[in-house]
This record gives C-alpha cells, structure tokens and sequence, in this order.
C-alpha cells in the first residue's frame, strides 16, 4: 500500500469538491427533474421508497432524499442486553480487538485508536476494548443511530480531508479514517465506556448531529473537547446524526468480550444485531 495517496485521490478528497457537490444536491431544478432524478437512482440502486416517511412528490431536492427519514417502525431496534444493535444501513465491514489501541484499516495496514479520536486522553478509555465498523453506500438510509441506552458525555468535531471511504480509499489511503472528517460522540453506556464516531467521506461534505450545532466542512476548526453541563441521555435507536450520502461509521467499546453477530462483509439495517457479548451466543 502506498505511503502517499495518489495525486487524482488527494484531489476529490479537497474538501472544496464537496462543497460543490452540496450546491448541486442542495439546488432546486424544476420538480420534475428532481423527482426523476431521485426514481431512476431508485431503480438502478434498488432503494425503497415505500420506506419513506415522505413521497417523492415531496422533495424537492436530490438532498432532501439522500438524508430521508423513514415511516415509523420500517427498523426494528435489538432490545436483548447482550446485542449490540448497528447504528445505520450499510455493511459491517470490520470488528477486531484494540489491543495496543490499533485498529485494522486493511490486511497489513494498522490505524491508531489515538489519531482516529484526536486526542490520546480520549484514547485512554478503550485502549484495550474493540471495534466495530459500519460502511454505508450512497443507496442507503444515510441516518446514524444509537447503539445503545447511556449518556453523551463528551464530544468532538475534527476536520479534515474527504477520501472516499469504500474499497478504493481503504487500499489508496492509510488511515483514511483517522484522516478524514469526523464527529465523535464518547457515552457511558450498558456495555461500559463506548465512543460513535460519525466519518466523512468524498460528497459527505457536511455531516450533522441531534445534539449539537456542529457545522462540518464549513471552514470551522476543530472543536477540541466538548463536555455538556449535563450528560444527554439516549436509548437504543435515538438518532445520533445525519450524513450526506454514504460514509462510515466506527464503534469503539472499552469492553473487549464482544464479537460480530454475523459475517463481516453482509449488509446490515439500523437496529439489527451487529455486535454480541462472548459467550451469549
């Protein structure tokens, strides 16, 4: 794996290339193009729309359909205490121990726990714990998730480049998510000391949160650590934040007796179980 990204990489992960892409999605053409434009991406994706909260006839933006709500009960959350349920739509593409505070990008190729938090207090809490990581396509429900039933007690918006978060940018950039955008939320938990991290990602130009007035890719510098007056209470399923289009969401547990609930690599819905504690079968 190359040490540097390539020179056509670096340039679509410029955050500006986002930025213009949010113009785009964010315009409002003639109704009918939008919604053409938002059937087609339909069809050819195999998306849902009957899972929609709204109608088509109702966006009236291409963006306005990228971070959709959906009809209630269309995800049914895991309640069992020894699930762990996936926080959004997508695949669950990677689990492992932290060990030493690393986690696995790709065969051979470590990030550190540190560089993906931004700071190595941060760090302290899950040195030893595990990780998992749920990669969302373009096609899906762009809305992230609780994981689990506890309190916010800290959080941290960090800017940074936007690579593409798929197979491309996994071989192309090393430690592509400690490098890329991204809002962390840090919880005391049911399963102990847990940390969501939302990753941006080429077009993910701007990420948003329920609980802040976080405004990524928008020039800001970094937040530094942000401790509410008083810790936020969530339940499993309360939404967390929003993504434009597809990107990445990384768990991170203090707790290291967990394991995937299915095969790394399927695809997943928000509430399913990712995540199982050892010996719960």
């Amino acid at each position: 794996m190359p040490h540097t990204p390539p020179t056509w990489l670096r340039a679509i992960a410029d955050p500006r290339v986002s930025r213009v892409m949010h113009r785009i999605v964010t315009s409002r053409p003639p109704a009918p193009v939008v919604h053409g434009a938002i059937r087609a991406f339909s069809r050819v994706y195999g998306v849902d729309l009957h899972e929609a909260a709204q109608p088509v006839s109702d966006f009236d933006t291409f963006q306005a359909f990228f971070t959709r709500k959906l009809k209630p009960g269309m995800r049914a959350v895991e309640t069992d205490a020894t699930r762990v349920p996936s926080p959004a739509d997508g695949t669950l593409s990677a689990f492992g121990p932290l060990g030493e505070g690393t986690l696995v990008q790709a065969k051979g190729v470590e990030y550190s726990l540190d560089a993906l938090l931004g700071d190595s207090s941060d760090a302290d809490a899950y040195r030893h714990g595990s990780y998992a990581v749920v990669y969302l396509a373009p096609y899906n429900y762009h809305r992230v998730h609780c994981a689990w039933q506890g309190s916010l007690t800290a959080w941290r918006y960090l800017p940074g480049a936007l690579y593409p978060v798929n197979s491309m940018g996994i071989k192309h950039v090393p430690g592509l998510f400690a490098r890329n955008e991204r809002i962390i939320g840090h919880f005391d938990t049911e399963f102990g000391k847990a940390a969501l991290i939302m990753v941006g990602a080429t077009f993910v130009g701007h990420m948003s949160v329920a609980f802040a007035d976080i405004k990524s890719n928008n020039g800001q510098p970094a937040s530094g650590r942000v401790t509410p007056s008083a810790p936020v209470p969530f339940e499993r399923g309360d939404e967390f934040g929003v993504f434009e289009m597809g990107s990445t969401v990384v768990l991170v547990f203090e707790r290291p007796d967990l394991e995937p609930a299915l095969p790394l690599g399927s695809p997943i819905r928000m509430g399913q179980p990712a995540l199982r504690v050892l010996g719960d079968g």
